[in-house]
């Protein structure tokens, strides 16, 4: 049982998900463990205070407290080293939280803290920067630079009405894409290492966090039209099956990936916004160990175990 953590908590992270934070921590104390605070202005200073931590050996694992933006900055900090990350999702999607499959309760937090199974994911690299959930640019890389945080602290994922709604109205963007080689002509392309997206949308089967395998998600038809039948394809769980994707999106594995080299578009990186390309996004970056459930630690082996689909 892990008893001694870092803490990392962003409190800008949410509105009410700050108590279960307080719930979480008292579960900790109560179950013996201490929990030293980090506090940290923002991302990059995160990521400096968890690899001092990470050399001295002092604690048993570090929690990354916000959303995937919080968790990002903290496993990078760990990336190559055995100090393990586990995480209080308070965030807005808590896309890593669908993704490893943890409860929404207190008490599951804090069993998964104290006794779960760590694995080792893969990061990919965005311009030589870790990243582990995904990179989108074009349209989601228009919303994500639209939205309003305040807005967002307040009302949680309401606040992207607007901007899914402004993002649609202004129509389609072209601009090129090369994967590993092959160029196209794109309006929305998500680079992912894992399945979900924005939450708990499903957005690929075709791997996950520890699969260590980028996924290209290429919308290539040119209409408004064709980014609204991706957007409710993939709201619908259809886009992650081929029998249902539309037409016009191609998914396939990836290795290397060049964005906007001659159009610059907007780009998020893990749900943060991360300016405009050009990016290159390569994979084999450095690992980080995961505090996750039992079962995602066991379907993550079976389907290593049975070889995990691939569409070319």
């Amino acid at each position: 049982m892990r008893q001694r953590f870092a803490l990392v908590f962003n409190e800008r992270a949410g509105s009410i998900r700050p108590r279960l934070l307080k719930r979480v921590l008292a579960g900790l104390r109560k179950a013996g463990a201490s929990v030293t605070p980090v506090e940290a202005r923002n991302p990059e200073e995160a990521t400096r205070l968890v690899q001092q931590i990470a050399r001295t050996g002092s604690v048993d694992a570090v929690i990354a407290a916000g959303g995937d933006g919080t968790i990002r900055a903290v496993a990078a900090g760990v990336c190559g080293t055995s100090l393990p990350v586990g995480i209080i999702p308070l965030g807005t999607g808590n896309v890593m939280k669908h993704e490893i499959g943890l409860a929404s309760s207190a008490d599951d937090i804090v069993h998964t803290l104290l006794e779960g199974p760590v694995f080792s994911a893969r990061a990919g690299l965005v311009n030589g920067a870790p990243f582990f959930l995904m990179v989108g640019a074009g349209f989601d890389g228009r919303i994500v630079a639209g939205l309003d945080h305040k807005t967002k602290r307040l009302l949680g994922r309401a606040a992207y009405a607007v901007p899914v709604t402004r993002a649609l109205a202004a129509g389609a963007e072209h601009f090129d894409v090369d994967v590993d080689g092959t160029p196209y002509e794109a309006n929305w392309i998500i680079v992912s290492n894992a399945a979900h997206y924005g939450g708990s949308f499903v957005l690929t089967r075709q791997t996950q966090l520890g699969a260590d395998r980028l996924i290209a998600i290429i919308v290539t038809g040119k209409t408004r039209r064709a980014l609204l039948e991706a957007s409710l394809a993939l709201a619908t769980g259809r886009l992650s099956n081929p029998a249902t994707c539309p037409k016009g999106v191609i998914v396939r594995p990836a290795r290397h990936v060049k964005i906007g080299a001659r159009v610059p578009v907007h780009v998020e990186v893990d749900g943060d916004e991360a300016g405009v390309s050009p990016v290159e996004i390569t994979s084999g970056g450095p690992e980080v160990r995961l505090i996750a459930t039992p079962a995602y630690v066991a379907d993550l082996t079976n389907r290593h175990t049975n070889h995990l689909p691939l569409i070319m």
